[in-house]
């Protein structure tokens, strides 16, 4: 009986010591930080039954980049012609609990005064710690717009 209360309180101490470990779980991933574009792939069915459809497929290169910051600011570059400031959300869909990032953006062509602004939403595909592939599908009276940007870190 004398010996059964030191190895009782042994006990416990083993099990306090092993049970209660910190998890090094790094979280949810973030969409904050600087992403490389890969590929910004888009199809569009044409104007009607009259016009052709296109596709297209652009490579990123080292200078393109998606900027996602921490305070709802993305500033994106793509190619030479094109740069992009947003201000950014990231909802989920209640019925299908998959998240979207909306954007509500301004951009200037850099070889002249044509600027636009507007909006737009991205499904989230895919995010990683180094993977982010965002789509957009776009039905209009004029045919159908697909999106695929596939970013890296």
């Amino acid at each position: 009986m004398k010996n059964l209360i030191p190895v009782s309180l042994a006990m416990i101490i083993t099990l306090a010591l092993f049970s209660c470990h910190k998890d090094h779980d790094a979280g949810p991933t973030s969409l904050v930080g600087n992403w490389a574009v890969v590929t910004d792939s888009t199809y569009n069915t044409g104007i009607g039954t009259s016009g052709p459809p296109s596709i297209k497929k652009y490579i990123g290169t080292a200078a393109d980049h998606f900027d996602f910051t921490s305070n709802g600011k993305l500033y994106a570059r793509e190619g030479t012609f094109l740069v992009d400031t947003a201000d950014y959300t990231i909802t989920t869909d209640n019925l299908t609990n998959e998240q979207k990032i909306n954007l509500q953006y301004s951009y200037i062509y850099s070889y002249g005064s044509t600027s636009k602004s507007g909006s737009s939403s991205f499904d989230i595909r895919t995010l990683t710690d180094h993977s982010l592939v965002l789509t957009n599908n776009v039905i209009t009276p004029g045919g159908a717009f697909y999106e695929t940007l596939t970013l890296q870190k």
